[in-house]
């Protein structure tokens, strides 16, 4: 009998590559998750879903270094994974001095992805900056800075495959709109000045939604980032899941 089914074992592969993936057995890419929270204390209109006490938008830093500070007497550590002048992943471990701001060793800082802590929660509230602006932030009693935004490193691509979204607030009429926002529209890059682009979105009211799609690619260098609008005062997350690869 001809192989009439020759098709099948790649059907086969791709139907569980996110497992293989998970299993690492798919060189050069790995799993991957974003989270982010934001307490708002009044209505909101498009702020980046990341830790409370950010900017409401998002700004990039175009190659700079940042300064680390506590507003207490807090010496813990902190990992920060960032990309470079180039784009390229990098990390550093910051110490921190109390109220004496520290500086990072890295000198072209072009996004922070990710600031987590290695000696358990924050006590006090911990800040990122450079030339007044905050770029990254942990809270007390937080053990990461909770950001769902994330930018691509270069050679890389971003594949997401689900997300979610929820808010939760004192009245139950409050009504939330979780949208996604991409760098990259119609053939056109804003990844450096920062403008972001929506592209998809829910409603929700004092609720919690997920959604399995994709997988939908980010490119190299691009940045996605979840944003939240509400008529009143709410707590609101989200995040996605799925997976980096060489691009």
């Amino acid at each position: 009998m001809s192989g009439s089914n020759s098709g099948w074992q790649e059907r086969i592969w791709r139907a569980n590559n996110g497992a293989d993936i998970a299993r690492g057995n798919v060189l050069g890419s790995r799993p991957f998750s974003v989270f982010g929270e934001r307490v708002t204390s009044g209505s909101a209109q498009n702020h980046i879903l990341w830790e409370t006490g950010m900017p409401d938008t998002l700004t990039v830093p175009q190659s700079v270094q940042m300064s680390f500070v506590s507003t207490g007497a807090d010496i813990r550590r902190f990992k920060m994974q960032y990309l470079d002048g180039d784009l390229l992943e990098q990390e550093e471990i910051i110490t921190l001095n109390g109220t004496t701001p520290v500086l990072t060793q890295a000198e072209d800082i072009r996004f922070i992805n990710l600031v987590y802590s290695l000696d358990g929660t924050a006590g006090t509230t911990v800040t990122a900056t450079s030339g007044g602006t905050q770029y990254a932030r942990i809270n007390p009693n937080e053990v990461q800075f909770n950001q769902a935004v994330f930018r691509v490193a270069a050679n890389k691509r971003l594949m997401m495959t689900s997300l979610y979204a929820g808010a939760s607030s004192a009245s139950s009429d409050a009504r939330t709109v979780v949208k996604i926002r991409t760098s990259f529209f119609n053939g056109d890059s804003f990844a450096e000045q920062g403008i972001l682009h929506p592209v998809s979105g829910i409603a929700i009211q004092d609720a919690a939604v997920t959604l399995p799609f994709g997988p939908f690619p980010i490119p190299s260098g691009e940045i996605v980032a979840f944003a939240i609008s509400s008529d009143k005062g709410v707590q609101a997350l989200g995040g996605f899941f799925g997976w980096i690869e060489d691009a």
